[in-house]
């Protein structure tokens, strides 16, 4: 799973940073509109002043690429990491870093490029919005059918995988099955896709660039950029609902972690293939109609570092975005300001929460047995079970075909905790550490509980100091497996 997940986030991170810098960072600044986010003019392209935008171009590029090589060498690095929580936190960490660092020389260059402009005596012409009437809402490129057949493809599986869960159905015996499970996993994908269809509509139903006094030349530029989006979010729709049959077909025919991982592998690579494609179409079509673009709006002043937007005098939410894919977010809207102290707060939970887990697998699981109870205990969670409520325990010697599905709880590679379904039965209690490859059984009236503590040793001490306390034990039907202690 650790080597699985490691693949995952390397094919995720190596080929977008590649991206990011072809997209974010172009040489040939002279026909681009913006320059690091700044509105490119004629003033820039003469004399002196060409020198110095080269000059800028060239240093921030040139540190954008070291940046770029060097997260993917590191990348390459984590990738023999061992151990999924580390692997989790460590990667988390460096992703973040990463995303950041690519973008501070496109920032450093924006402050630099906002600087020469004002020494020129370039007054922005902040405020002055172009509309044309004749195609202001008129332009739309994605058909409605075209997103939604993909969503209701991807739907089907989730209502197999469901009747299945609910034995309506019998297309496979396996014991994930009743569990749930594989309605969790195809809905999860599902529900990612009506994400993907609301981002298309939001996406198509942007305003339009003017870019030229022509109205046939600024509905032609706009008609093109919406199609090539609408196109590659169409492509990521059939990429998931694709996907979304493969894991059905995986858990009713063949289910192994291995598969897994690659399935997972191969959906993240399509979809940054459909990304390069688009970035690929969008510089086509930009390099087409450069010589049209001579109306732009100039609202430099608006783009923090040229990356986020807040303006205050605009109404809209969604904007697209200066650099990079796809739209970002107004921050100076009411909802624009709910959702950007959202996104910080989801950031500082998501590193809570790996190092949560990181103090769930180092902290050792105890077993002890006092004042006539068997406590189960790590961090803050402890199972007591009542001696005079048991009604049966045995010590097995592996952990090796035990199956279980988690309804609610921990589920890590290491560590498993929490409410389970074991070999098909629910109502299950697990306190299971995968190092100690053993455990103890222990029937009580209303549950069934598998424990062990974090070493076989202590697993078994706990299962002796549990019979020698037991003042019934000569009357209890137990059944003991003992297993060699070399």
């Amino acid at each position: 799973m650790s080597i699985g997940f490691s693949m995952i986030m390397f094919l995720c991170i190596v080929p977008t940073m590649i991206i990011c810098y072809i997209q974010v960072y172009p040489r040939n600044w002279r026909g681009k509109k913006l320059v690091f986010g700044v509105k490119n003019r004629k003033e820039f392209t003469e004399g002196e002043t060409a020198e110095k935008v080269d000059e800028i171009v060239k240093k921030y590029c040139g540190i954008a690429l070291w940046i770029t090589i060097v997260s993917c060498v590191i990348s390459l690095g984590l990738f023999f990491m061992r151990g999924l929580t580390i692997q989790m936190t460590v990667w988390t960490g460096f992703v973040l870093l990463a995303i950041i660092g690519i973008n501070i020389p496109y920032a450093i260059g924006n402050k630099e490029m906002k600087a020469l402009k004002r020494s020129l005596g370039i007054q922005g012409e902040t405020g002055v919005t172009y509309v044309d009437l004749t195609s202001a809402g008129a332009v739309h490129a994605l058909k409605p059918m075209s997103i939604w057949l993909p969503n209701l493809v991807a739907l089907l599986p989730v209502i197999v995988a469901l009747l299945t869960d609910l034995k309506v159905l019998q297309f496979s015996t396996s014991w994930v099955f009743g569990t749930f499970l594989v309605t969790a996993v195809t809905g999860t994908f599902w529900l990612v896709g009506m994400l993907i269809l609301v981002l298309a509509f939001v996406m198509d139903g942007l305003k339009n660039e003017v870019i030229s006094t022509d109205s046939t030349t600024n509905a032609n530029y706009n008609r093109a950029k919406k199609k090539n989006m609408a196109d590659m979010i169409v492509l990521f729709c059939w990429v998931n609902a694709i996907f979304t049959i493969c894991s059905l077909l995986s858990f009713l025919y063949l289910y192994n972690d291995l598969l897994v991982m690659i399935s997972l592998a191969a959906y993240m690579v399509l979809l940054l293939a459909g990304v390069a494609l688009y970035v690929m179409r969008q510089k086509k079509i930009e390099a087409l109609y450069e010589k049209e673009m001579v109306l732009l709006e100039d609202d430099d002043d608006y783009w923090i570092l040229g990356l986020l937007y807040y303006n205050p005098k605009d109404q809209r939410l969604n904007v697209e975005k200066r650099v990079g894919v796809g739209g970002t977010i107004n921050m100076a809207h009411p909802i624009g300001k709910v959702i950007s102290v959202f996104g910080a707060l989801a950031l500082v939970g998501a590193f809570v929460c790996l190092g949560w887990l990181g103090m769930l697998e180092t902290t050792p699981m105890q077993l002890r047995v006092e004042n006539g109870k068997f406590i189960c205990h790590q961090v803050w969670d402890e199972y007591v079970i009542d001696m005079d409520d048991i009604q049966s325990y045995s010590f097995c010697e592996t952990l090796e075909g035990l199956r279980l599905a988690r309804t609610s709880g921990v589920g890590m590679e290491t560590i498993q905790k929490g409410n389970f379904i074991v070999d098909g039965k629910s109502g299950c209690k697990v306190f299971l550490c995968r190092a100690a490859d053993c455990y103890i059984k222990i029937e009580t009236k209303n549950k069934t509980y598998y424990v062990n503590a974090s070493t076989r040793e202590e697993t078994w001490n706990a299962f002796d100091a549990l019979a020698r306390a037991d003042k019934k034990y000569s009357k209890k039907n137990i059944c003991v497996f003992v297993a060699s202690m070399l």
